[in-house]
């Protein structure tokens, strides 16, 4: 099984993991604290493109690293944007830090795993702080957990604590939100289509059938999308499959590849494998494989 060497990527990243641990939602975005992390909350694209300059963010030019940033919401006035290709580039600045500061906490928390594996492969046994740290992942993972049989938590939860390539969250955001203008995306924050069955936790839907009671989820900020979007993907019943090729990926010590796993979505959306290949078209002709490799920077 590949492994995933995790570094300390600066301060965001410890309170993010604290909070994570300490709770088992997941609808609440990490309180960070420090100059590492800048949220941001602009109401008009303009002033939004004048703020990613300040930080010298060119999603052309990443070498230099991604600005860890959070955006509260989305610009009122994206659907003004009459330049396609202006949109694009807008709405993919926009969600690329989160997407990257989401799936660094999964990192942590895969990393954590490994050790705690490495460590019962190597001793048999888990202190009780380890247990604990099991315990509760396990539980924010939806997976059984056994205390006499740990190694069984561990492999289950491997095969569901693991990032989601940025083409794939990128193109999903963009379908599922119209690139970020939809009603949803815009009054409620929710990027993916996410629903609740929790009476008056969310928006209910114009055109949403007679006898139905699912509401669109609403969310404080748009980075909570985001998080709650990973977690979905990473326990769903729907998405084993997506789980399961994922897992062929590590274990053979090849790429994750957002068009690939696109393969396991076929009951994210009810056009089943025409949303797929919408999908896989949008990362192809987005080119959204250039930000496999991109990195966040260690501050804002």
């Amino acid at each position: 099984m590949q492994k995933i060497n995790v570094k300390k990527t600066g301060l965001y990243l410890l309170l993010g993991l604290c909070l994570l641990l300490a709770t088992t939602t997941v609808s609440i975005a990490p309180l960070y604290q420090g100059p590492d992390i800048k949220i941001i909350g602009q109401q008009f694209y303009k002033d939004l493109e004048s703020e990613f300059q300040l930080y010298r963010y060119q999603i052309d030019a990443l070498d230099t690293g991604v600005p860890p940033l959070i955006l509260q919401t989305l610009p009122k006035d994206l659907h003004t944007i009459t330049s396609s290709k202006q949109k694009k580039r807008i709405f993919f600045k926009s969600l690329l830090p989160m997407v990257l500061l989401a799936n660094d906490e999964i990192r942590a928390e895969r990393g954590q795993l490994q050790m705690i594996d490495d460590h019962l492969s190597a001793s048999k046994s888990l202190d009780a702080s380890q247990r604990e740290t099991l315990s509760i992942l396990a539980k924010r993972y939806k997976v059984q957990f056994n205390p006499l049989h740990p190694k069984q938590a561990v492999q289950a939860l491997l095969n569901r604590v693991d990032i989601i390539p940025a083409d794939l969250a990128l193109a999903q955001a963009a379908n599922e939100s119209a690139w970020g203008t939809s009603r949803f995306s815009q009054v409620a924050n929710n990027l993916f289509g996410e629903w609740t069955f929790v009476q008056g936790q969310g928006i209910i839907p114009e055109r949403r059938p007679e006898g139905e009671t699912y509401e669109v989820q609403k969310f404080s900020t748009v980075y909570d999308s985001v998080r709650s979007y990973l977690h979905n993907l990473n326990t769903h019943p729907a998405y084993q499959q997506l789980r399961e090729l994922r897992s062929v990926s590590r274990n053979s010590g090849t790429d994750l590849k957002g068009s690939q796993l696109a393969e396991g979505l076929l009951r994210y959306s009810t056009r089943g494998a025409d949303y797929v290949k919408e999908l896989q078209v949008m990362i192809r002709t987005n080119h959204l494989n250039r930000f496999a490799s991109a990195k966040l920077r260690t501050s804002s």
